[in-house]
């Protein structure tokens, strides 16, 4: 199954007692805003696939890692597509904390429960201009139009983390569509940093056992290909340019996070990040 930081879920408000991708992934990151639907979902997952909870620290970790390499790169605005809920977990920083001062974050995530809890996590942020914005990935074209409204401005280089957000738009027409709105509006300069959950990396059938799980919860899940991800990424008018070390296995992106290796079916993702092809970032 998949490293998640949030999903995307059916339009409209889901129960609250359902579970959601954005409170499991809280508690296996520690966090407490999670329901006991939530933690049952999540042992369910876990007994299909005892490397998921790696999984979801792997994505975290990578998050961290490469905002922070963006950061250097000279991107000092991020639009954080399916945020989730940051976990107060040192170990696990999240987006608005690993991107610094003078740097505008905002999050996009369609869970109410992000909404609501998620600025509390982060009133220490040093960030001059942090904001929350309760959308679905889907409506794109929406929140495009609203990012300015939050502060982003239009003109300058954009740093858009879309972090195990595809899976969960399962139909592929409406996933490319997404990534073609993004990609062909961002501004010059700009950045796209991509996870997608896979079962290219296991062989055992666990990726599709916990897939199950989801779907079975009401939360349809849809896994990649590499080559299905690849051409998500070039949904562009223009084609984006596609950093080294390409897409590869989430924990593999930046090896010197981990001291030992890492299993690359632990990812249970890949990991790619797109470069906007005028003043590209190298």
């Amino acid at each position: 199954m998949s490293t998640l930081t949030a999903a995307v879920t059916a339009r409209g408000p889901a129960p609250v007692t359902a579970p959601s991708v954005a409170k499991l992934t809280h508690w296996l990151l520690g966090g407490r805003h999670h329901l006991r639907a939530d933690r049952n979902l999540g042992k369910q997952v876990l007994r299909a696939a005892p490397w998921f909870e790696d999984a979801v620290q792997i994505n975290a970790l990578y998050a961290h890692q490469t905002v922070a390499m963006l950061r250097a790169s000279g991107i000092r605005q991020f639009v954080d597509l399916g945020s989730g809920l940051p976990a107060a977990n040192p170990r696990f920083p999240h987006t608005a904390l690993s991107a610094g001062p003078d740097t505008t974050v905002i999050h996009v995530d369609c869970d109410p429960a992000v909404i609501e809890h998620g600025p509390q996590f982060l009133s220490g942020s040093r960030s001059t201009n942090h904001r929350f914005m309760h959308a679905d990935l889907r409506d794109t074209l929406y929140i495009l139009r609203e990012l300015p409204l939050h502060g982003l401005d239009p003109s300058r280089p954009t740093g858009f983390l879309c972090h195990d957000v595809l899976p969960w738009i399962p139909d592929d027409a409406d996933a490319r569509a997404s990534m073609k709105a993004i990609l062909d509006w961002a501004p010059p300069g700009s950045v796209l940093s991509l996870t997608h959950s896979t079962a290219d990396l296991c062989h055992d059938g666990t990726a599709a056992a916990a897939a199950h799980c989801f779907t079975a919860a009401g939360l349809p899940v849809r896994l990649r290909t590499a080559e299905e991800i690849r051409d998500l990424t070039q949904a562009a008018a223009r084609p984006w340019h596609i950093r080294s070390p390409g897409i590869v296995p989430v924990s593999t992106y930046h090896p010197a996070r981990y001291r030992t290796p890492v299993p690359d079916h632990h990812s249970g993702s890949y990991a790619a990040v797109l470069i906007h092809p005028e003043h590209a970032h190298h």
